[in-house]
């Protein structure tokens, strides 16, 4: 298999996160939101979801993704409109998996940019996003909610479901569907899929990760909750990238209320893969990125809305 084809710079632009901080410096790779860029007090809004707008710059080429689309419409389009990004310069959507934090903000989205969208725009979805979510605890469960496709058809946008490695463009790829797994990293027991009426531990089988390869520097992952493993996602993404080295890692790595010995093998995998950057989001929780900050200090890049991570020219 040839590698993935070498981009120049990938950048991604956080629209939604659990956490925000608006007297952050910049830092590193991240260019943060401040009352200087925004020529004002920065009016941003933190809830628990993630959304990002990533950017891949290959040559004169520029390939403009949104990333998930947070809880809720409210908190997407708000930010959206506040960091002045350009839905009309959008070349794909794509979606991690079916849990609601990740595509509550979408339909709302669709109803206020698509208009002014492209017409032959794409919904990358994996084939069991549409499925209905639960979290349940011994006799009590919670919706973890149900996406429709066809609430996503009606606004003239086509429906594309990735189960293989799929190039969205020159050098920017989705995962697919991932069946293997570290072992030291299980599943939380309590998340569950409904299938024809029952429901049964859910594999995350296909929930996906966006992979640039940066030339010279290696692999960008973008990840989401990471459910199957943030260590074993990685791993994957230079299997079916064809690319040794992980350069940077961001999104939400699942480590919230687990215990200690996990956190620590998972940060301690990070440094064995060699992992230059590593940004934390969403359900990493504050205790793991707090390992992150004493162990990998040097890696460690805080996340806060608004923040655009830059890897490569």
């Amino acid at each position: 298999m040839s590698p993935l084809a070498e981009v120049d710079r990938v950048s991604v632009t956080t629209v939604v996160d659990n956490y925000i901080d608006t007297l952050r410096q910049d830092e590193k790779v991240a260019r943060r939101f401040s009352a200087f860029v925004a020529r004002q007090m920065p009016d941003l809004r933190a809830e628990h979801g993630l959304a990002h707008w990533v950017e891949i710059a290959r040559g004169a080429a520029t390939t403009r993704i949104v990333f998930d689309f947070g809880s809720t419409a409210a908190s997407m389009t708000h930010n959206f409109r506040a960091l002045g990004l350009d839905a009309a310069r959008l070349d794909a959507l794509a979606l991690s998996h079916g849990h609601w934090d990740h595509w509550g903000g979408l339909g709302g989205f669709l109803q206020a940019y698509r208009r002014g969208m492209r017409r032959d725009l794409v919904f990358y979805a994996g084939a069991d996003h549409f499925l209905p979510r639960w979290n349940q605890r011994g006799d009590d469960r919670v919706s973890m909610g149900r996406l429709y496709r066809e609430e996503i058809e009606r606004y003239d946008v086509r429906v594309a479901l990735v189960t293989a490695p799929t190039l969205v463009a020159d050098g920017v790829l989705l995962s697919g569907e991932m069946h293997a797994r570290e072992d030291f990293e299980t599943i939380p027991a309590n998340l569950k899929v409904e299938r024809d009426g029952r429901l049964e531990p859910d594999p995350f089988i296909g929930e996906q990760t966006l992979v640039a390869n940066v030339r010279g520097r290696g692999l960008v992952v973008v990840t989401s909750c990471s459910h199957r493993g943030v260590i074993g996602i990685c791993r994957n993404a230079a299997r079916i990238a064809g690319v040794p080295q992980v350069h940077a890692v961001v999104g939400g790595f699942h480590l919230s209320g687990l215990s200690e010995e996990r956190v620590t093998r998972v940060v301690d995998a990070f440094r064995r893969l060699g992992v230059e950057y590593v940004v934390p989001q969403h359900c990493t929780g504050i205790e793991a990125i707090a390992t992150l900050r004493q162990r990998l200090p040097g890696e460690l890049v805080v996340s806060s809305v608004g923040s655009t991570f830059t890897f490569g020219e």
